[in-house]
């Protein structure tokens, strides 16, 4: 066979973290069976040599920090896994590659590659867009490029295929032609104690907010060969979780079989299992067959319970047969986690409010989720958007922000409305950290800069963490400002797509913070540190001189602070008293007040203020 001598490099980003705490569970599934599959055509035998970005690698670095990594293990070509949380840093990498080596060939493939997704497909970075069921796709392209040096001219290869005939999917015969990436140490269930596990590939359903029906034309299941192979698998690496990525795991024809096949497969309950299915299917028999197997939790679909919502959604619920399901599996002692989507059409205030009373007074879940409604590439939703009258954010994560019938300060409120029946906060990003990892190896993750020294630098763009603290002190922030705020702007600048913490830390050299001065005689108090509401203003805005992913993916959250950026003013706690409530107050409409000090685990009620030791 001839040799393809080429390097190709699969990788796929992390959803962005909210801060510094460490990405889990980015486990890059699709590449293991691109890498699989690729195998066992001959592929790297024939000479290619294909290599998965490890997922340490790809979720520690900042965005410059890839492209230098990439180019360093010198690829012919790069497949990037696009969904709809990295596929905007996705284009910005890939577009920085091209630019430093031109003739480096990008393939995208995932759910956000879809026909509809002009952005995406028209980006001048993509050289070639996988539809749906990516391994026989990729396949054909490698081989066609060795072809292409076996002795046929490559412009003849190139005209004979064009990037259009890379956009439609060639399909697998059956899922187990790519199961298992672990069984063939491609990847290892031993890394974060998880493993990922597809057991049907193809949805029944044709829910119009979902992209995943129109991405595969007909229902593949996993033979339970492969099922028991892929679980005593993970129990010999010491797993402790399964995740199952069926899109509906109770629509398979032998779902009492499987969960049997699970529960042996299991006998000492190392492995908890999670998945998705609806609770309509479920009765005692079936909810105690899921024990048995040891599933921990299960999340279901109840979206909305107005009627009109349901239709035009294209997802009848029968609430009865739900509340039967959800009951059941509570009973058996399975966690329920109860899924809520607000902005479908069709519904109104009103009809969310219905719905969350509903949940509420019945008590059958565990957690409830309630997200906004995103109006992804590829669903009925999206091609009906415009008759539908749903305006939708344009990129990722497409959220709905008008239906006929809600407005976006509705949709604001009923947000609030859930947390407070339900106890508790959507997606919180949690207190700030000053526990920053300083001269470990890997990326920079913190930069700590005295602005009243004069000029300072920052670490090199490409040696920076993808979520990055920069820590700047000063005795005058407000003199300082312009200083301050164009550092924030140089880190988004050097790496667009950074999770960033800014903390301020205020000081009096020798004597410690500054005090409010004036107070109590008349006089204008002088915030400490020269922090006022202006110099705040400032910093925020060259927070939100450009935005990403989180960005966005908070918009709509009543919290309005949350995003990929975030302020942090960091007091000692024994200052406290001397300084002005109202200032405090107004500092916590910009930023997260954190007061420093010995008292751990003593209770700070304030809104956005959090003690630390």
């Amino acid at each position: 066979m001839t040799s393809c001598r080429r390097n190709v490099l699969l990788l796929q980003l992390p959803i962005p973290p909210p801060g510094p705490q460490a990405v889990r569970h980015n486990v890059p599934l699709a590449a293991g069976y691109l890498k699989l599959f690729a195998r066992k055509r001959g592929l790297e035998n024939g000479g290619c040599q294909i290599e998965i970005l490890p997922p340490p690698v790809a979720n520690a670095l900042g965005d410059q920090g890839l492209v230098e990594e990439i180019l360093s293990r010198e690829p012919w070509l790069v497949g990037f896994t696009c969904y709809v949380w990295n596929v905007e840093r996705t284009l910005w990498i890939a577009e920085r590659l091209k630019q430093a080596r031109p003739g480096l060939l990008i393939v995208l493939g995932g759910p956000e590659i879809t026909a509809d997704n002009h952005w995406v497909l028209d980006h001048p970075a993509v050289d070639y867009a996988v539809l749906g069921e990516g391994e026989q796709t990729f396949v054909e392209l490698l081989e066609r490029k060795r072809k292409a040096e076996s002795g046929k001219r490559t412009d003849e290869v190139e005209s004979s295929v064009p990037l259009s005939a890379f956009r439609f999917p060639l399909l697998l015969t059956g899922l187990d032609e790519v199961s298992s990436p672990y069984l063939e140490g491609i990847l290892d269930a031993a890394d974060e104690q998880v493993m990922f596990l597809e057991t049907m590939r193809g949805c029944r359903s044709h829910c119009k907010f979902c992209y995943y029906p129109k991405g595969y034309r007909r229902v593949s299941l996993l033979s339970p060969e492969k099922i028991a192979a892929n679980l005593r698998h993970a129990v010999e690496r010491g797993a402790r979780e399964v995740v199952l990525l069926d899109p509906t795991l109770n629509q398979r024809p032998d779902f009492d079989g499987f969960l049997r096949l699970v529960a042996r497969s299991n006998p000492d309950r190392q492995l908890a299992f999670f998945g998705e299915l609806r609770a309509e299917g479920i009765d005692a028999e079936g909810a105690a067959l899921l024990r048995a197997a040891n599933f921990s939790e299960v999340e279901i679909g109840l979206q909305s319970v107005e009627p009109r919502a349901q239709e035009l959604m294209g997802r009848k619920v029968n609430l009865k047969a739900f509340e039967r399901g959800a009951r059941a599996m509570l009973e058996a002692g399975i966690a329920v986690r109860v899924d809520l989507i607000l902005g479908l059409p069709g519904d109104t205030a009103d009809s969310v409010r219905r719905g969350i009373d509903y949940l509420h007074r019945s008590g059958l879940y565990s957690a409830v989720q309630v997200f906004n409604l995103s109006v992804l590439p590829g669903t009925e939703f999206r091609r009906e958007a415009e008759a539908l009258g749903l305006k939708h954010q344009a990129r990722p994560p497409y959220y709905v922000l008008q239906t006929p019938t809600l407005a976006l300060e509705e949709m604001y409120q009923l947000m609030a409305e859930a947390q407070d029946a339900f106890g508790l906060e959507y997606d919180p990003v949690g207190p700030p950290s000053l526990e920053v990892p300083e001269n470990a190896p890997g990326p920079v993750a913190v930069a700590r800069i005295d602005l009243d020294r004069g000029p300072a630098e920052l670490p090199p763009a490409t040696r920076r963490a993808q979520a990055f603290t920069l820590w700047l002190r000063s005795a005058d922030f407000h003199s300082r400002r312009h200083a301050a705020a164009g550092l924030i702007r140089q880190v988004l600048t050097d790496n667009p797509h950074t999770t960033l913490q800014v903390i301020l830390e205020p000081f009096a050299r020798g004597t410690g913070i500054l005090p409010v001065q004036g107070s109590g005689t008349g006089e204008t108090p002088v915030p400490p540190g020269g922090l006022t509401v202006a110099t705040l203003e400032t910093f925020l805005e060259a927070c939100y001189s450009s935005s990403s992913y989180l960005d966005l993916y908070y918009g709509l959250h009543p919290s309005r602070l949350l995003g990929a950026k975030r302020l942090v003013v960091l007091l000692p706690r024994e200052h406290r008293a001397r300084l002005e409530p109202n200032w405090i107050d107004q500092v916590g409409q910009y930023a997260a007040v954190v007061w420093r000090g010995s008292a751990v685990g003593e209770e700070d009620s304030a809104p956005r203020e959090h003690l630390v030791p």
